[in-house]
């Protein structure tokens, strides 16, 4: 396995990494490059080293996500440590980073009164993760209440 490359003093991207630390069920082989920025800057600076070509799967925290032996072709960017702000910024909206931990936001939605994100508090991830693959629970869906992404 090749040594970590460091694009600041923040961020990490490797080549050949293991999965298993990477996702709740700590199985699987490796990632080709595994990024993981702490916000935009970095991730579009990790991004200019990933080639064109090559195929990208979006991670939060790598919930409830099997990675097979053979491991993943292609880059793995996880979102887990970046953009973990969490805002309300008018009477019917929150804005929430990719980072943020699905449950907390359901939980902070319940103080703001803003009500139907509680089905979010059964999803195991971060928001990030959650839009990648429409994580749902209890009846309701994540981009049905999505109303921007940046």
């Amino acid at each position: 396995m090749m040594a970590a490359q460091k694009v600041d003093d923040r961020a990490r991207l490797s080549h050949n990494e293991s999965m298993v630390s990477h996702t709740s069920w700590r199985v699987g082989g490796s990632a080709d490059i595994y990024c993981e920025p702490r916000d935009v800057d970095e991730l579009r600076e990790m991004l200019s080293e990933i080639p064109a070509s090559m195929p990208i799967l979006w991670i939060g925290y790598g919930s409830n996500l099997l990675v097979r032996d053979g491991g993943i072709r292609g880059a793995v960017i996880s979102t887990g440590r970046m953009q973990r702000e969490l805002e309300r910024i008018s009477a019917t909206h929150v804005r929430a980073g990719a980072g943020v931990a699905c449950a907390r936001l359901a939980k902070q939605c319940e103080e703001w009164q803003l009500g139907p994100a509680a089905f979010m508090v059964g999803i195991p991830g971060t928001i990030g993760g959650a839009l990648a693959m429409n994580a749902g629970a209890f009846g309701g869906e994540t981009w049905s209440h999505v109303a921007a992404v940046e």
